[in-house]
């Protein structure tokens, strides 16, 4: 496979059709992080969505909407699914069995590459990670967050298990967040917006509204920092070209939080 292969290439444009579909999602999903339960209503507008995007052949605008759908129909069907991690794999796994079942949808998954890694990215990578750890020790110790919602996830187990434990939770995590915001949504905004900071702040902040309830950071604080943690993020998915860079910075954030639970939760 030839480097180019593994880079993320920029989408076709869509069309004023398609900008309204994808435009309409992005509020949709916009709104659900600060509802306590997603709705059948909410299912049924983005099935509207989505068959609005297949009828009018707006291929991206069709990926963000099925994935929405898939996101909306999960958490409607049963409590259980709205708890981490059914709450995003769900949604993922059935989004994925569609776009790679319809050839139409399969060749257009441009979001699925590396990318590049090299010493500038590498750089970038050391420091965003240096950084949202930094951000996030402090937060847990300034805001001194209730944990419960976090800790109930953290079955018991022996002490030398814990990190291959934090290992198995911050890659699985971090996959799945990358797969859906610097994957399907931000191809989704770069075919509405073109690729550039608008693509890279809105999914941003679509990031940071999923933190807003029980992320970790969550709160008003939480939202801020997970948007502006969004925008480093997409920035590296941007500078790199794929999915790989944002990948490790992520599971490096991921790996702070869950060493900052391990305490309270061998103390359980």
């Amino acid at each position: 496979m030839k480097a180019s292969d593994r880079l993320i290439q920029p989408p076709p444009r869509s069309s004023v059709a398609g900008t309204i579909i994808i435009i309409t999602t992005v509020i949709l999903l916009s709104v659900i992080p600060f509802s306590p339960r997603t709705s059948f209503g909410d299912a049924a507008l983005a099935a509207l969505l989505a068959f609005a995007a297949a009828l009018t052949r707006e291929i991206h605008a069709f990926h963000l909407a099925s994935f929405s759908f898939a996101l909306t129909i999960t958490s409607s069907l049963h409590s259980s699914l709205h708890d981490w991690p059914f709450n995003l794999l769900v949604p993922i796994l059935f989004y994925l069995a569609v776009v790679l079942t319809i050839p139409r949808y399969r060749g257009s998954l441009l979001w699925l590459r590396m990318g590049r890694f090299g010493k500038d990215t590498l750089f970038l990578v050391l420091a965003t990670s240096v950084i949202s750890g930094i951000a996030l020790y402090i937060w847990s110790r300034a805001m001194k967050p209730d944990l419960s919602i976090h800790l109930k996830y953290m079955p018991d187990m022996p002490l030398w298990l814990f990190p291959l434990a934090g290992l198995g939770f911050s890659a699985f995590n971090a996959t799945m967040e990358e797969f859906v915001f610097r994957g399907v949504i931000t191809q989704a905004l770069d075919s509405a917006f073109g690729p550039g900071m608008m693509s890279i702040s809105v999914q941003a902040g679509l990031f940071g509204a999923m933190h807003y309830r029980e992320g970790f950071p969550n709160g008003a604080w939480g939202l801020a920092m997970t948007f502006v943690y969004g925008i480093m993020l997409g920035t590296l998915r941007s500078r790199s070209q794929g999915l790989f860079a944002p990948w490790i910075a992520h599971v490096c954030a991921d790996l702070v939080i869950f060493a900052i639970l391990a305490g309270p939760a061998r103390g359980q």
